[in-house]
């Protein structure tokens, strides 16, 4: 981010991003921009996804990355990985009251209960699911579901283990369940992922595929970075 700021809830959090911000979006990850303020200003730049974990980060010298990507965006990814690898500094835009909380808790354990978390914290269960929504605009039994089918999809993708030995693995009751959920955020089954990575492994295609939109919730990339 070079200028502005702009306000987005999705699976990293609620956040504020200002100038000197990076924002990395997870691979499927469904947000909504709420607000965004006149003279934004950002660099986008074609992120590989390794460990599928966004994040909000700040940058010290945001103005060196806006001079490299105006001769090379290439040349400008790999400074910002350099930077980050050296020092992941949090930005002080990302929100932390308790349904944030929640949904970190969440996105560490899909398979954590709810109203057990709770009960742990002080709060009803249909206290948390209210809060929740309307700080998310999704309940947080649905985003629980939405991260296990990820996690389920990462390892699909990413790896050759038996889907029903994933479906067991990320929480999920069959197969079956996993498949529904799985074709729900992607808008393909697991066996055609599964058959799509086979092909595309070993080789830059994986990369350069691209990853799925999201049909549950609006999604607005207009204003993604990184």
């Amino acid at each position: 981010m070079l200028a502005g700021s702009y306000e987005e809830s999705g699976q990293v959090g609620r956040i504020r991003a200002t100038a000197g911000d990076v924002l990395i979006h997870p691979v499927l990850d469904c947000h909504a921009n709420r607000i965004v303020l006149a003279g934004l200003k950002l660099i986008r730049l074609d992120w590989s996804d390794a460990s599928g974990i966004g994040g909000l980060y700040h940058l010290d010298d945001v103005d060196e990355l806006a001079r490299a990507a105006e001769k090379d965006v290439i040349e400008a990814t790999h400074l910002l990985e350099r930077a980050l690898q050296k020092k992941r500094q949090p930005s002080p835009g990302r929100r932390n009251d308790w349904p944030d909380l929640l949904l970190l808790n969440l996105a560490r354990d899909p398979a954590m209960e709810i109203g057990v978390w709770a009960e742990v914290n002080g709060l009803a269960r249909e206290t948390v699911s209210r809060g929740f929504t309307a700080a998310y605009g999704i309940t947080p039994s649905v985003l629980r579901a939405e991260l296990r089918a990820r996690a389920a999809w990462l390892r699909i993708t990413r790896g050759s283990d038996c889907l029903c030995r994933i479906a067991a693995d990320t929480g999920f009751a069959d197969q079956a369940h996993m498949t529904r959920w799985i074709h729900r955020i992607t808008g393909a089954p697991p066996a055609v992922w599964r058959r799509n990575a086979s092909k595309a492994r070993g080789s830059s295609l994986t990369r350069r595929a691209g990853f799925p939109d999201c049909p549950a919730r609006r999604r607005d990339s207009a204003h993604s970075s990184a």
